[in-house]
């Protein structure tokens, strides 16, 4: 793309319902509010003293797509005593090394809840280290792992859950949401689309329930790989065919079940639909299950707890 003089970065909603360049007044203010308050977190996480200061982003409509430019000035003072604020935090970084690093910070966010699909996850087990452990591999249900760089890691587990809430919830399916940052006069650019979106905004789509063929009180036995368990509730993580249910043992504690953590499993058991509610209508099956029995087997099999 063509890369206006100064340009760091941009913040842009592009598909068929912006192709002409119009978002509508509410979901304008709602995107440039989510995009402020985002920024602004990275930018508070590398200079907490700056939360006095203004920002000003310069927004530019272009035709097929709705797109905030982030250029360089982007910082307005009031007082000197700002900019000697600024100087102190920053030494010889400068702002616009900060604001660059703040645009980094939202993709690194996107990339992570990506991978692990869901963002209030905020510890790690079974993480692998490189580059004298400031790059970290966190893995996913899936058994992948993404390495993030350590003080994109520190930002990620600091933020709350619902930052990109706000600009995420915009997104639709002929809408999607892309974060662009020039790095080395190379352009990379991060995604959210609609099959991400519930990812960000914690909705839940309750006109469609998951996995419909299960339904309450059917007998099963599925495969997929015990991703976690939890002593305090009792539970396990089953991964299964791209989600992740919950599995309750019908006797006893999951600790009988150490062994076949991280690894794919046949799970017996029954389906129940049973909500907070009392009612048989959960969007997500959870299954009770009476038997695990592993398919592969693990020479170090990590810790349960």
């Amino acid at each position: 793309m063509e890369r206006d003089e100064g340009q760091l970065g941009f913040v842009k909603y592009s598909g068929d319902l912006v192709k002409d360049g119009y978002l509508d007044t509410r979901k304008s203010a709602q995107a440039l509010l989510g995009i402020d308050e985002a920024v602004r977190f990275f930018i508070y996480q590398m200079a907490p003293d700056l939360r006095a200061s203004e920002f000003e982003f310069p927004v530019r409509v272009k035709k097929g797509s709705w797109e905030i430019v982030v250029g360089g000035i982007v910082l307005a003072y009031g007082m000197k005593a700002a900019q000697k604020m600024a100087e102190n935090d920053f030494a010889d970084v400068g702002m616009t090394d900060v604001l660059k690093k703040a645009l980094l910070g939202i993709q690194w966010i996107i990339r992570i809840g990506k991978h692990l699909g869901d963002l209030t996850i905020k510890k790690f087990e079974n993480v692998q280290f490189r580059e004298n452990n400031q790059s970290i591999g966190l893995r996913n249900s899936q058994g992948e792992y993404l390495f993030v760089p350590k003080e994109f890691l520190d930002f990620y587990v600091s933020a709350n859950p619902a930052l990109l809430k706000k600009m995420s919830s915009v997104v639709e399916e002929e809408r999607f949401l892309s974060i662009g940052v020039f790095e080395n006069d190379v352009l990379v650019e991060e995604t959210v689309t609609r099959r991400h979106r519930r990812i960000f905004t914690h909705e839940q789509d309750q006109e469609e329930q998951l996995f419909p063929e299960l339904v309450h009180g059917q007998s099963v036995i599925l495969e997929g790989e015990v991703t976690r368990g939890n002593e305090m509730s009792n539970t396990i993580g089953i991964g299964y065919q791209g989600h992740i249910l919950t599995g309750l043992p019908e006797i006893g504690s999951i600790v009988s079940y150490k062994a076949s953590l991280f690894l794919r499993c046949r799970i017996y058991g029954r389906i129940t639909r049973e909500d907070e509610k009392g009612l048989l209508d959960a969007r997500r099956p959870r299954i009770i299950f009476s038997r695990i029995e592993p398919l592969e087997s693990d020479t170090v099999n990590p810790s349960l707890f």
